[in-house]
């Protein structure tokens, strides 16, 4: 098991580069505001790639140390809580990285930080898809509801989505999603069989995370 740090999260999650997410990130943003950064890996993955600031807002307070040398500016706090001074419509591109899902109130928070991104500007998220197969055959068949240290159980989620109720959430907030990209699971023998058969009445059942880029009007 790995080592847990603060908010019961594996120390591994505060590292992640999140390429995934940042190929959503259009190469012309230049003021990128990023919800959960961790320990900053997806924000100097960006800032490497492309001319750009990278601001952060982050629960855990051992992320400062990591955030202070590569991130413009930062704030350490609860994201459903917090209010970024002076800030309003100063970004390109926000960023939800696995976050919405660990919410009591995610439509709120969506909207609230929509405000900080500029008119035409774009909001990046993954969120996980519990619309699966593996989840749907564990509660189905042995009725199981198994929180777990990490994936689509993982014991910090407090909502639970599909791809339409993702849809409502960003449509709540004034936000049309433009793209969707998916990461699926990957089975072998047996199991990629009843996979390959699910998949002939529900297409996207094999997805685990959804990865939306939406606009702002």
């Amino acid at each position: 098991m790995n080592h847990v740090e603060a908010g019961g999260m594996p120390v591994d999650y505060f590292y992640l580069s999140r390429s995934d997410v940042a190929a959503l990130v259009p190469a012309d943003c230049r003021t990128i505001l990023e919800i959960g950064s961790g320990f900053g890996a997806l924000g100097r993955t960006l800032a490497a790639r492309q001319p750009c600031t990278v601001d952060g807002v982050e629960i855990n307070p051992a992320a400062s140390k990591h955030l202070e040398r590569h991130y413009r500016r930062f704030w350490i706090g609860d994201v459903e809580r917090i209010e970024l001074e002076g800030a309003m419509q100063e970004y390109d591109c926000l960023l939800f990285p696995d976050v919405l899902e660990h919410l009591v109130d995610p439509w709120t928070v969506l909207g609230r930080f929509s405000r900080y991104v500029k008119a035409g500007g774009v909001v990046v998220a993954s969120i996980p898809n519990v619309c699966n197969l593996a989840l749907l055959y564990r509660l189905i068949f042995q009725g199981m509801w198994q929180y777990e240290e990490s994936g689509l159980l993982d014991r910090g989620h407090l909502r639970f989505f599909t791809r339409r109720s993702i849809a409502e959430l960003f449509s709540y907030s004034g936000l049309t999603i433009e793209t969707w990209q998916m990461n699926r699971d990957r089975y072998v023998g047996i199991r990629r069989l009843a996979a390959i058969a699910a998949k002939l009445v529900v297409p996207e059942i094999d997805v685990c995370q959804y990865l939306v880029r939406a606009r702002r009007g």
